[in-house]
């Protein structure tokens, strides 16, 4: 814990803890590892010169601000918004703490303390401009992902049809998840329901016998589906000893793999697929 010389108003010490319990807020819902909260925040409480005691929980983040001779403290408790992984706006709020690491207070201003809280409030007015980026064009996402899973297919030697049924079952399994997402199902039945169609439409080249490459079509057509940022921010905090936050993700994302294994299942059963 570093400690300063400086000591600051309640006001200011509130303020400072507010942002900052917004902004770690904003990056553990934005799908951040914990060691990136951690540098960020820490490189914001000392350009603020303030103290933080912070707690990362799965779904909160417990922060404690302190001016340096302890006369003044607030806590706060942030909640984490169900938002999806975002690495846009990681991105943004990374160099949001860099741009406040890097800036100087103006020659006009004569109280360091009135210069920073000045910075926090601009900062803070960032911070909402950040998260209110919208986010790219779901049909946009749909194509990008529908054209990697259909590289997947290409990696495992699979023919130009069987590529262009995994495309097919990878947007149309997109579209339908982004819609009942939409109609506030739960996401675990969501998975479900994405891989069936996906594995379905995957299917294909077993059905009307259009590929010399069926079985690879229809392994890689849910492939979209598995979660891979969650499994490598979940080892990431395992290796930093965040170990109920890296539970937390790491079960998250084998409960999914676990639905889009039920649903690849279920499309073999309807259609009576034996897999070889």
């Amino acid at each position: 814990m570093t400690h300063y010389n400086e000591s600051w108003s309640h006001e200011y010490v509130k303020e400072v803890c507010q942002f900052l319990s917004d902004y770690a807020t904003a990056m553990l819902s934005a799908g951040a590892t914990t060691s990136r909260i951690e540098r960020c925040v820490a490189r914001i409480s000392r350009k603020y010169m303030v103290e933080v005691d912070m707690s990362i929980l799965p779904t909160r983040i417990l922060l404690t601000v302190w001016d340096s001779e302890h006369s003044h403290n607030y806590s706060q408790v942030g909640k984490t918004h169900s938002n999806g992984i975002n690495l846009n706006t990681t991105t943004q709020l990374s160099l949001l703490s860099h741009k406040i690491e890097d800036w100087i207070p103006s020659a006009e201003c004569k109280d360091m303390e009135e210069g920073l809280l000045s910075n926090v409030k601009e900062s803070a007015g960032e911070l909402k401009k950040i998260l209110d980026i919208p986010r790219i064009n779901k049909h946009i996402v749909i194509f990008l992902t529908a054209v990697a899973n259909l590289s997947f297919c290409r990696l495992f030697n699979g023919d130009y049809i069987a590529m262009s049924i995994v495309f097919a079952n990878t947007a149309v399994g997109f579209y339908y998840k982004n819609l009942l997402l939409s109609w506030h199902i739960n996401q675990h039945i969501v998975t479900i329901i994405a891989s069936i169609i996906s594995a379905l439409i995957g299917s294909s080249g077993f059905i009307f016998g259009i590929s010399s490459t069926p079985n690879i079509a229809l392994a890689t057509s849910v492939l979209w589906l598995v979660p891979g940022i969650r499994f490598i921010n979940a080892m990431s905090d395992i290796l930093r000893g965040h170990y109920l936050v890296a539970h937390s993700r790491l079960t998250d994302a084998l409960i999914t793999t676990i639905c889009l294994s039920v649903g690849l299942c279920l499309a073999l059963i309807i259609f009576q697929i034996e897999w070889r």
